[in-house]
């Protein structure tokens, strides 16, 4: 039974609260897009726009969401401190759909939920891309992806119904890739000071912090990450993994992109000028 809010009783939090006896007839969820929080994934210094991607493939959506798909209605894009731009793109049997979520001038002191303009169904097999672009110009050590809030993540929690088990569909490097671009440094660096340890004695963020960055290391890890293996979560709200194979998955294939947006200029045709330069006279 509910009971009535003592009349002297004052909100000051900003948040409106509202209360129904009605049960609403979907409940509602939130999915984590993105990276998965590690140090797998990493910012190099001085970059004015370094672009880091997580996957949520298509093999994880077909044995997650059901036949009738979830509905997306609100997004919350996250990064820490170097994050200056946001975006989640959606695919569906290779052919990119209208965009998720975008923001083009993302700032971590102004994150909110935020309600999307249209309704986004996301049915079994469909892929989501979300990506983010980190500066780090000011920074004169590698970037780690965690928890910190010097550490960077890239995060989409979008808001969705009816819920469902799924609730992390988000990726990082593979481990035998990222082992492999350490090993190459190691066996391939002109520069006595820029080899990572031996990867089976020290951990991930001292292999980091051992290459000394120029824009040729940073062009190399950017593609490393662009084209090899990831490690996926697709993940129950209580940690346990669908079944499936994660490690090694492949990332997103783009086979039709979505066609850039026209510009309002770019309609304005001959015959409108013609018709414009008449008026004229």
């Amino acid at each position: 039974m509910l009971k009535r809010i003592p009349s002297d009783w004052v909100d000051s939090s900003g948040v409106r609260l509202y209360i129904s006896p009605k049960l609403r007839q979907y409940d509602g969820g939130v999915m984590e897009l993105g990276l998965e929080y590690t140090d797998k994934m990493a910012i190099p210094p001085h970059q004015a726009e370094f672009e880091l991607s997580g996957h949520c493939i298509s093999e994880c959506t077909a044995v997650a969401v059901p036949p009738d798909g979830i509905v997306v209605f609100a997004s919350q894009l996250h990064t820490h401190l170097t994050g200056v731009r946001v975006l989640t793109r959606h695919f569906r049997d290779g052919r990119e759909l209208p965009e998720l979520n975008r923001d083009d001038h993302y700032s971590t002191h102004f994150q909110e939920i935020r309600l999307l303009k249209r309704r986004v169904t996301v049915l079994p097999g469909d892929a989501l891309l979300t990506s983010c672009w980190y500066n780090s110009e000011d920074r004169d050590n590698i970037t780690l992806g965690g928890f910190s809030i010097s550490d960077e993540m890239c995060v989409n929690y979008i808001h969705y119904f009816p819920k469902i088990s799924l609730e992390v569909c988000k990726s990082a490097i593979s481990e035998a890739s990222l082992k492999s671009y350490f090993r190459f440094l190691r066996e391939h660096s002109i520069r006595g000071a820029n080899r990572p340890t031996d990867e089976n004695s020290k951990g991930v963020s001292d292999n980091y912090g051992s290459v000394r960055w120029s824009p040729l290391e940073a062009s190399l890890l950017s593609k490393v990450y662009e084209e090899t293996p990831l490690s996926m979560q697709c993940n129950r709200s209580d940690g346990r993994r669908f079944q499936g194979e994660w490690e090694g998955a492949p990332g997103i294939k783009v086979q039709i992109p979505l066609p850039p947006p026209t510009r309002p200029c770019e309609q304005y045709t001959a015959e409108d000028r013609r018709k414009r330069v008449s008026s004229d006279e």
